[in-house]
């Protein structure tokens, strides 16, 4: 291993290190909305997972969230960093992943294999708050690496994206996607056009669309995971293609977002606590669930066991307290004293 890279893994430790300190001070206060929402849906779609454990998972998927941006430089110094698989650039191809260990830098990979033209997919807040950081790093790794390629950045909820990404990809673009994380036209709660899949332990609905693009431009879909191993290195895995093979639209459609979401499972069964979907994945269940809710509560009968089994969570926001129903996803506004009252029985 060279220097370079021990001066890298040195300072990972210390910003993991960072991360944790940070936490615990925000636990201290309880800061806790972003870690409820995880141990939310660690409940729902992971309930064998003990309840003991979702703290030190929550620290684990924040300091991935940050380490994988640190990262990318490893692509540039580390020789053996595993990603040998997909070794064909060529043709456009549809590259889908989940937001899982190092995802975001992989698309590193791609422009090292000779990728030259690579359409990022994103939903509108991070079009809105990242596109001009995701373009600095790349400006920037294109003066590091010496190579030239071109980079698109395709906001998915904006009308007529679906139109834009065909002719990109006519045009010689890849596209480069999250599954778990393109909400398609109108956001992410818009669940029209979607089909229900079984995933982890419950169900979900997804948008097709990046199934419908590869239907309309008979373009392969090559999916890909990344993560990092035991010994804290990234990994990166290409995945068999998923091309048409004479299916007509909807079921071709069907079965090849059900397959991406069956392929992701396997990995995030495994490697769950470096996916970041954990914070928001909810919003991807029926609307039943996120929406045909008695908004009307009551702290009257509310004890201990309803926190220790999970079905209630409390936090504050700043000097704002709130009780949080996890099996509903509803949050309550509540009182100080409320709130003190409650913690009290926790304590």
């Amino acid at each position: 291993m060279t220097q370079d890279i021990l001066t890298l893994r040195e300072s990972r430790t210390k910003l993991r290190d960072k991360i944790i300190e940070r936490e615990n001070g925000k636990r201290a206060q309880n800061q806790l909305k972003d870690y409820h929402f995880l141990s939310a849906n660690l409940s729902r779609f992971m309930p064998h997972l003990p309840l003991e454990e979702h703290w030190d998972i929550y620290l684990n998927v924040l300091c991935t969230m940050m380490l994988r941006d640190f990262d990318v430089h490893l692509v540039s110094l580390a020789d053996n960093l595993y990603n040998d698989s997909e070794k064909t650039v060529g043709s456009p191809k549809i590259y889908i992943t989940c937001h899982l260990g190092f995802c975001k830098a992989s698309i590193s990979l791609l422009i090292l294999k000779g990728v030259d033209k690579i359409a990022l997919v994103v939903d509108q807040n991070t079009y809105i708050k990242q596109s001009a950081a995701i373009q600095a790093m790349h400006d920037k790794f294109k003066a590091l690496k010496g190579i030239d390629y071109n980079i698109k950045i395709i906001n998915v909820e904006k009308s007529g994206s679906v139109l834009e990404m065909i002719q990109l990809i006519k045009e010689g673009y890849s596209l480069f996607a999250y599954m778990d994380g393109n909400s398609g036209y109108k956001g992410v709660y818009n669940k029209e056009r979607t089909i229900e899949i079984p995933f982890l332990n419950s169900t979900i609905v997804s948008r097709t669309g990046l199934s419908a693009i590869s239907y309309f431009t008979k373009t392969p879909i090559v999916p890909f995971v990344s993560y990092y191993d035991e010994n804290d290195f990234p990994v990166t895995e290409f995945l068999e293609e998923i091309s048409f093979s004479g299916e007509n639209i909807s079921l071709y459609m069907e079965n090849t977002t059900k397959q991406l979401y069956k392929v992701f499972e396997k990995y995030i069964t495994k490697h769950y606590n470096q996916w970041e979907s954990w914070f928001y994945f909810h919003k991807y269940l029926d609307e039943k669930i996120l929406f045909d809710k008695d908004n009307s509560f009551t702290l009257e009968g509310i004890t201990n066991e309803d926190f220790t089994s999970n079905n209630l969570g409390l936090f504050k926001i700043n000097e704002d307290a709130f009780l949080f129903n996890k099996k509903e996803y509803q949050i309550y506004p509540i009182t100080a004293e409320q709130f003190n009252k409650l913690n009290a029985i926790i304590l």
